[in-house]
């Protein structure tokens, strides 16, 4: 783990690239809690961008690993939702930035999604070193 010091408090990641975390650490409940009810814990992260991934390889863990009545139906849709997923995202993985800046009453705001690194760090002004 990787930490980054935002002076409010330390943010671990898995990486932090050009000052950027890639897949924080994050709180329990953090996407589902008020912003007005926020404990001061999660004041480390108001105002900074990261970079949470979604890999193609999860997905079919996912459907595969079903085991409830709609299970086979799922699997069937995943296989057009795969071909679609790999024209977005050619490499099976996509970086989604978020930053908790109120721009949702709940959650983390979405700022764009990119099928590389490199992309998601462009709309942030960094590159990847």
């Amino acid at each position: 783990m990787k930490r980054l010091n935002t002076g409010r408090g330390y943010i671990f990641a898995e990486d932090v690239v050009d000052g950027v975390p890639i897949n924080p650490k994050l709180p329990p409940d953090f996407d589902q809690t008020p912003n007005d009810d926020r404990p001061d814990a999660h004041r480390k992260f108001w105002g900074v961008p990261y970079i949470v991934t979604d890999s193609v390889d999860a997905w079919d863990a996912y459907y595969a690993d079903r085991t409830d009545e709609w299970a086979d139906e799922g699997r069937a849709h995943w296989v057009e939702g795969r071909r679609r997923w790999m024209e977005a995202w050619p490499s099976g993985v996509r970086y989604t930035v978020r930053c908790l800046d109120g721009g949702a009453w709940d959650r983390s705001t979405a700022w764009g999604s990119f099928p590389t690194l490199e992309a998601a760090l462009g709309l942030l002004g960094r590159a990847a070193a």
